[in-house]
């Protein structure tokens, strides 16, 4: 099979996987800027949406992490769908963790977040989560890299959060900072990462796992296009909140 052709079937099968849902978005990171770049030239990216939507009003945290157990089931299969394919095309693959690697820096491997701002599929909001045009912040994440030149999507270099404070004023801690991110913007510039992270961690004790706050996930306002009858239906977004001569035409 020439390398043409090969290219053409690959994509092709990488669109089946998705091709009977509208409950995932899906594009491809050029991973040059990472630790992997010696050994994979993309990443396939994908964000899957909640299989049920809350609200904070509905929040319980058991509920919740129920629904991101099933969200993780959800997106680990295609990302093994993915794999056997490109096992089959012999095209060298690996599945990245997706543990953090330390409870100082709060770091993975590869972050999914930054390959997802790198494939195009959303920026990362006040609150330090990928927030999606689509699904808003309400996914899960997951990625796989490859050593095939997949043509890439366009990196997000800017928040499109604009004067939205909707997360920072859902946090029960106050350690969202309002700050709007940059592609050059560190975390700690953003919340208190640390703190989140320890205020979660107590809940270790007596669950045996970390606490699944998403207050400030929930309150956001993206991705709302079907509960909020003032809303852009193609983005998600109240349209007050659109910045004045918006289009996604």
């Amino acid at each position: 099979m020439n390398m043409g052709k090969k290219y053409m079937d690959a994509l092709d099968k990488i669109k089946d996987i998705f091709a009977n849902g509208s409950d995932s978005i899906w594009s491809v990171a050029d991973i040059s800027y990472s630790d992997f770049k010696d050994n994979f030239a993309r990443a396939i990216v994908i964000a899957q949406q909640y299989k049920f939507f809350i609200t904070n009003e509905e929040y319980n945290e058991e509920k919740y992490h129920h629904l991101l157990v099933e969200g993780r089931a959800a997106i680990n299969k295609k990302v093994n769908l993915l794999k056997q394919l490109f096992d089959r095309y012999g095209i060298k693959n690996y599945i990245p963790p997706m543990s953090q690697s330390d409870e100082t820096e709060l770091v993975a491997p590869f972050s999914f977040k930054y390959a997802a701002v790198q494939a195009g599929l959303g920026w990362i909001g006040k609150s330090g989560v990928l927030v999606t045009k689509e699904f808003g912040p309400r996914v899960l994440l997951a990625a796989i890299l490859i050593d095939y030149p997949l043509d890439s999507g366009s990196p997000i270099n800017k928040s499109l959060c604009q004067d939205c404070f909707a997360c920072v004023d859902a946090c029960p801690w106050g350690i969202i900072k309002g700050v709007n991110w940059t592609i050059s913007s560190r975390r700690d510039e953003l919340l208190d990462f640390q703190f989140c992270n320890k205020q979660r961690s107590e809940y270790i004790e007596s669950n045996g796992r970390k606490h699944t706050c998403g207050y400030c996930i929930l309150a956001c306002p993206w991705g709302l296009s079907n509960k909020r009858p003032d809303s852009d239906s193609a983005l998600g977004i109240p349209t007050q909140l659109l910045p004045e001569g918006f289009s996604h035409q």
